[in-house]
């Protein structure tokens, strides 16, 4: 097999570069003659997909985390290029690598589900701005998800905790915000916390944000957190990584092939961890657009 691996030396805080000499003993050992592309910066890996010839290529691999998968998303869904892609997942959250394998064992696994060649057709999600278009693999959201996902960013060094961290230092200063849906042609306004639109189940790492969710059903699974006080949010907050805080009163959930959002306030959206288009926006499912390689037993 022939590949081209977009390679996020920084990933998992700087981990990552550590790890490459393995992954090239991998490679070999595997069979996989991989040119291997580093990003040198933020977003690197969308000009390095863009400017790529993927015709003499057999498979597109991305190693490093979930920003670095939306990073090569956002440039392979202009490219018209029906090739299959592998993920390495050694960022922080690594949160789309739980929808392609049962459990992250070793890096060993993941490229070994690359050679051993069963694909998955994934739906993707698209995000229409005012200003931008752009496409996301795994979840999408905005409010209180977008301030956890900056003190994420900023305490990446502490792997999943950083997350954790996220949400109790942003709880302190928590508020809610008028809001206005539009789904299934249905308006709903409302006084809300934070939103999350999902493909796939898991975000912030192992957070089971959308339990309901599915790679490949078209569709969104959109859960809206209403007005909630800071005690009750701390206390439900446990349950997201079960997924039963979905069953709070103050919980709901949806889902659709599209949804709308409105506010009359600044709300910035945290796509695949990164920061991104302010509301409003629509966002619509685009379905089993990609291919992945995936465990056996997941498919």
């Amino acid at each position: 097999m022939k590949a081209l691996c977009i390679y996020n030396p920084n990933a998992g805080s700087g981990k990552a570069l550590k790890q490459l000499p393995e992954i090239m003993r991998l490679f070999k050992k595997y069979g996989i003659h991989a040119d291997i592309l580093l990003t040198q910066y933020a977003h690197h890996g969308t000009k390095l997909i863009k400017d790529a010839d993927l015709s003499s290529f057999d498979a597109l691999i991305v190693a490093g985390g979930d920003g670095s998968f939306f990073d090569v998303l956002n440039a392979f869904m202009h490219k018209n290029q029906p090739l299959p892609i592998g993920l390495i997942p050694v960022g922080t959250g690594n949160s789309l690598s739980k929808d392609i394998a049962s459990s992250a064992e070793s890096m060993e696994k993941f490229v070994k589900i690359i050679t051993d060649g069963h694909l998955k057709a994934f739906d993707i999600g698209k995000v229409s701005g005012q200003n931008k278009t752009f496409y996301f693999a795994n979840m999408t959201g905005f409010g209180f998800t977008t301030d956890v996902t900056l003190t994420g960013i900023k305490y990446k060094f502490l792997g999943d905790f950083a997350y954790t961290l996220g949400v109790i230092l942003n709880t302190i200063k928590l508020k809610s915000f008028p809001l206005q849906m539009h789904i299934k042609g249905n308006i709903y306004d409302m006084q809300n916390t934070f939103v999350a639109v999902s493909n796939s189940r898991y975000a912030g790492g192992k957070m089971l944000v959308a339990p309901k969710a599915k790679v490949d059903d078209g569709l969104l699974d959109i859960i809206v957190v209403n007005k909630v006080s800071r005690w009750q949010l701390l206390k439900t907050f446990p349950k997201i990584f079960d997924g039963s805080y979905i069953n709070s009163p103050f919980v709901e959930y949806y889902q659709a092939s599209e949804v709308s959002f409105t506010t009359s306030l600044q709300k910035m959206l945290s796509p695949d961890g990164e920061i991104m288009e302010a509301l409003p926006v629509k966002i619509s499912i685009l379905p089993r657009v990609i291919n992945l390689f995936i465990e056996e037993m997941m498919l």
